[in-house]
């Protein structure tokens, strides 16, 4: 027998919602019955049932989405044969706060379905009643189901891969953290989940930090940093303020642990890096005092190349690459270690003999921010006046090198 779908009053069906006021807002609404299944009913788990011998109220639960489920009712004959619109009035309903829309669908003269029209909302608590009482041609007892609709597992909460530098020892005028994520997090008014705190005095370092937000596109990786007039020498803030790290100091990095992620789990614990302030570094990096441990042709072993110092962890992944002596960049993976004073190029395909070249970008820098083409701070009283509006211009430094047969 064809599934005949049966109309169902607001006073037999209705919807779970969320928030209360929406109950009154469908409760107005009049349901539209659920078209009847194409084929045969797909069978569900079933989670409690009555029976009075005549008829048996079922509730199945739909595997994928425990907030959909079938009220189903079966009877030993064809009770169901003259059901119609006007007396399937009030058979079956299913309540939460209030009655819930949905359809009444009978399968065959023996089976009816009763489907909500929207999912329930998860850990409410449902009752299903069955009461063939209300139908001008059934007769039996009220049968009645008590289900709690589950709610899906907690999360996992968000953490902090990785604070980059990870060096003990920073310089004094140390410019910029990179803090990983396990996933994206509340951007917004982020300052007042970090602290920076002067151990050796047992106190916070005053507005340590520039209120900027600059994150990678993946949302996962901020850029924090010191405000860069408490670091530079001479400008107003180091003057007012004073210097961020002071030479010979321990400090701390926290992150609080109430920061929430992008979908609102917190952090929960509390994040923190130590580290000891060192001398002050002004001096610009040079790959040409890089040592470079070139590997044999035919392997996939990496290219190393010791920097001498740790440098910035971003742009060691972003501004330096291999290229053949044409200029051909060479596909491969980049690693860092020893406190990213150590780069590591592992190609794609195995080496092959012949001259290659590092192109590193002029932008690279060391901790205090000195690149390839000047120190972070620049004594501007010793420009020129046909100099003094010049802008340093982005370029590529070459460290060529050859693997060998």
């Amino acid at each position: 027998m064809k599934p005949v779908p049966i109309p169902t009053t607001t006073a037999a069906a209705g919807l779970v919602l969320a928030a209360a006021v929406s109950f009154s807002m469908l409760a107005a609404c009049r349901p539209r019955p659920l078209p009847p299944p194409a084929g045969p009913v797909t069978a569900q788990p079933e989670t409690a049932q009555a029976s009075d011998g005549h008829f048996t109220l079922v509730l199945r639960v739909d595997p994928d989405d425990p907030t959909k489920i079938t009220a189903v009712v079966t009877s030993t004959d064809d009770a169901f044969r003259g059901v119609d619109a006007e007396t399937a009035e009030g058979l079956i309903e299913v309540r939460a706060e209030a009655a819930v829309l949905g359809s009444l669908v009978r399968i065959s003269d023996s089976e009816l379905h009763f489907s909500p029209s929207f999912p329930l909302l998860a850990g409410s608590e449902v009752v299903v009643r069955f009461d063939p009482r209300t139908s001008a041609i059934l007769d039996g007892t009220p049968l009645e189901l008590r289900h709690t609709v589950p709610r899906p597992p907690a999360a996992a909460a968000p953490t902090v891969e990785h604070i980059y530098p990870t060096a003990d020892v920073l310089p004094a005028n140390h410019l910029k953290f990179y803090i990983v994520f396990s996933e994206p997090m509340q951007p917004g008014e982020i300052w007042n989940y970090f602290q920076l705190l002067d151990l050796d005095n047992n106190r916070p370092v005053p507005r340590p930090f520039r209120h900027t937000e600059l994150w990678s596109r993946d949302a996962r990786t901020l850029t924090l940093w010191f405000h860069p007039g408490r670091v530079k020498t001479g400008v107003n803030l180091n003057i007012e303020l004073g210097a961020i790290l002071v030479t010979g100091r321990k400090y701390r990095l926290s992150i609080s642990g109430d920061w929430p992620s992008a979908r609102g789990t917190r952090l929960g614990n509390d994040v923190s890096r130590a580290f000891t302030a060192g001398a002050p570094d002004h001096t610009q990096p040079d790959p040409a005092g890089w040592k470079l441990e070139i590997p044999a042709p035919g392997s996939l072993r990496p290219l190393v190349c010791q920097l001498g110092s740790t440098h910035d962890w971003a742009l060691l992944h972003s501004d330096v690459a291999v290229e053949t002596a044409a200029g051909e960049p060479l596909a491969g993976s980049i690693t860092t270690s020893d406190h990213q004073s150590t780069w590591h190029f592992t190609p794609q395909s195995p080496w092959t003999a012949g001259r290659y070249r590092l192109a590193i970008g002029s932008v690279l820098e060391d901790l205090a921010g000195n690149n390839l083409e000047r120190p972070f701070e620049v004594d501007l009283s010793q420009k020129t006046d046909g100099d003094a509006d010049a802008k340093p211009t982005a370029g590529t430094v070459y460290r060529e090198f050859r693997v060998e047969e």
